[in-house]
C-alpha cells in the first residue's frame, strides 16, 4: 500500500512538472484532457529602458498591471546620506581631471581601437572586498542605465566591475547616478567603475550632477533621448565595455552579464562552495541559466519562488519569444523539473555543439577566456557568437549550474506584431555590418585552431 501511495504521489508530480516545462519549451499549455490545471494567459509588457539585450529593437503591448520593480524603487522615500560609500578619482564626483596618461586601450583592439578607457574612475575598497566571495560581476551599461548597479550591488556578494559607456556629456549623467548610488546603498563599496568612450568624445560632466531627489533616482533614470549616444546616433561598443569589465577585475573568476540580469540570493558564495575554493580550470565554465518575468511580479531570489512563478505563467526562460535558440540551454527541461536544491550544484557537462551552436550562455569563467569581438556593436546582433565558437574550437566543457539563476528585468520580452520602417532601416545596415564581422572572425578561427565540424556556425 505505501509504494502505491508513493507511486499515486509522485505521478502527479511529474505530470505537473512536464505541463510546466512544456509551457516554458511551446509557448503553450499541454494539457491533459482531464487536467485541471490552469495557466495564465501570457500578457504583453513595456520596457521601461533601453534593453541591452538583443531585444531592444522589438516593442510591447500594453502591461498587465503597474510594474514590481524599478531600479531603486526600494529606496523610494529614503534621502541621500552626506557620506559616500565609494571611493573616487580623478576629482569626481565634483570634477573630472585626469592625465592622458591614465587612458589605456581596449583589451582586444589595443592601438587599433577607435575607443579609449580610463578605468577605475571608481575603486572598490580592496581591503573590504578581499573577504568576499572572489567572484566579480562584471557588468556594462550606457550612461542613462547606470542606476541599475544599486539592484546588482545589494544582490551580488563579490565584487563588481562595471564598464560605462560615456561619451561627452554622458558621463555627467553617469557620474550622478553612481553619487546617488553611493549615497544611498552601502553595498556600493564593492563596485569598481570604469569609463569607456570615443577618442574623439572625452568624458565631460556638465551640470546634471546638481540635481537632487530621493534613493530611488527617478529623477536620474530612463533619460535616453538626453544623452549625446542617441542624439548624435552612436552605436553602442557593447563588447568592448564587456572586455574592459572582466579584464580589470580583481578576481580570477568572472561572470560577464548585463545590467538588468538580477542573481539568485547567494549566487556568489554559493558557487565558490560548490568549487571548495579551488582555483579556475581553463576551458571549463559554469553556465547561470537566464529566465524572466513579468514586470508586474517581483523578481524571484530563489528557485522555489521562479518555479512558482513557471507554474503560474508569469515566467519563461530569457528571449523565449525573441530568439528561442539564444537562451534554451541544453537540460532545461530537466532543470524545471527538479525542485530547489537549497544549494548550488552542477546538473549537467555539454559543449556549445550543434545542435546548440547558436547558444549564448551567461558564465561563470575566466579573465583569461577568449574575448568579445570588440568591432561587433550591440544594434548588429550576435554580438557573442563568435566567441561562444572559439570556445567550442578550444573544447570548452560547459557546466550548467542548477540552484543558480539570473531573471531579466522589467518585463518579459516579445517581438512587435509589425516593426516600424524607421526601426528596421535603423538596424539593418548595423546588422549587416556585425554579420560582416563575424564571417570574417569565423574564417580567421577556422585557420587557427583544429577543425571541429561540430563546432558549426
Amino acid at each position: 500500500m505505501r509504494s502505491l501511495a508513493r507511486k499515486l504521489l509522485v505521478w502527479p508530480t511529474l505530470v505537473l512538472s512536464l505541463l510546466v516545462a512544456g509551457r516554458l519549451l511551446f509557448g503553450r499549455d499541454l494539457r491533459l484532457p482531464t487536467s485541471t490545471l490552469v495557466f495564465r494567459n501570457d500578457g504583453g509588457v513595456p520596457t521601461l529602458d533601453n534593453s541591452h539585450t538583443n531585444s531592444q529593437q522589438d516593442h510591447s503591448a500594453a502591461a498587465p498591471g503597474p510594474p514590481a520593480y524599478a531600479a531603486g524603487m526600494y529606496m523610494a522615500g529614503q534621502q541621500p546620506r552626506n557620506e559616500s560609500a565609494c571611493k573616487w578619482y580623478y576629482g569626481l564626483p565634483d570634477i573630472l581631471s585626469y592625465p592622458s596618461s591614465r587612458l589605456i586601450w581596449s583589451p582586444e583592439l589595443g592601438e587599433k581601437s577607435p575607443y579609449r578607457v580610463l578605468p577605475f574612475v571608481l575603486h572598490g575598497a580592496a581591503e573590504e572586498t578581499d573577504r568576499l566571495p572572489q567572484v566579480t560581476l562584471s557588468t556594462h551599461a550606457t550612461a542613462d542605465q547606470v542606476y541599475g548597479i544599486v539592484e546588482l550591488a545589494r544582490r551580488w556578494e563579490g565584487p563588481l566591475s562595471l564598464a560605462v559607456f560615456a561619451p561627452g556629456l554622458d558621463a555627467g549623467l553617469a557620474v550622478a547616478q553612481l553619487d546617488r548610488a553611493c549615497r544611498c546603498e552601502p553595498a556600493m563599496y564593492k563596485v569598481s567603475v570604469h569609463l569607456v568612450f570615443p577618442a574623439g568624445r572625452p568624458p565631460a560632466l556638465g551640470a546634471i550632477g546638481h540635481t537632487q531627489g530621493d534613493c530611488a533616482a527617478s529623477d536620474l533614470q530612463w533619460r535616453q533621448a538626453e544623452t549625446e549616444r542617441r542624439k548624435r546616433s552612436m552605436t553602442y561598443p557593447i563588447n568592448v565595455a564587456r572586455n574592459v569589465a572582466r579584464t580589470v577585475a580583481n578576481t580570477s573568476r568572472v561572470m560577464v552579464s548585463d545590467i538588468e540580469l538580477l542573481p539568485s540570493a547567494r549566487l556568489a558564495s554559493g558557487f565558490m562552495e560548490m568549487v571548495h575554493q579551488r582555483p579556475p580550470k581553463i576551458g571549463v565554465v559554469f553556465v547561470v541559466p537566464v529566465f524572466e518575468i513579468e514586470s508586474n511580479e517581483p523578481p524571484p531570489t530563489t528557485k522555489r519562488e521562479l518555479l512558482a512563478a513557471c507554474r503560474a505563467g508569469l515566467a519563461v526562460y530569457f528571449h523565449r519569444f525573441l530568439c528561442p535558440h539564444c537562451q534554451r540551454f541544453p537540460g532545461l527541461t530537466r532543470w524545471l523539473i527538479r525542485p530547489d536544491p537549497g544549494r548550488i550544484r552542477p546538473l549537467i557537462v555539454t559543449k556549445r555543439e550543434y545542435p546548440h551552436h547558436r547558444w549564448e550562455p551567461v558564465f561563470v569563467g575566466t579573465r583569461d577566456d577568449p574575448l568579445y569581438t570588440e568591432e561587433m556593436s550591440w544594434e548588429g546582433k550576435q554580438d557573442k557568437m563568435a566567441q561562444m565558437f572559439e570556445m567550442c574550437l578550444l573544447n570548452y566543457r560547459l557546466v550548467v549550474l542548477d540552484g543558480a539563476f539570473l531573471v531579466h528585468t522589467p518585463g518579459i520580452k516579445r517581438k512587435a506584431r509589425k516593426a516600424s520602417t524607421v526601426t528596421q532601416e535603423f538596424f539593418r545596415p548595423h546588422e549587416r555590418r556585425n554579420a560582416r564581422i563575424y564571417q570574417r572572425v569565423i574564417k580567421h578561427l577556422i585557420k587557427r585552431y583544429p577543425i571541429n565540424r561540430r563546432c558549426a556556425q
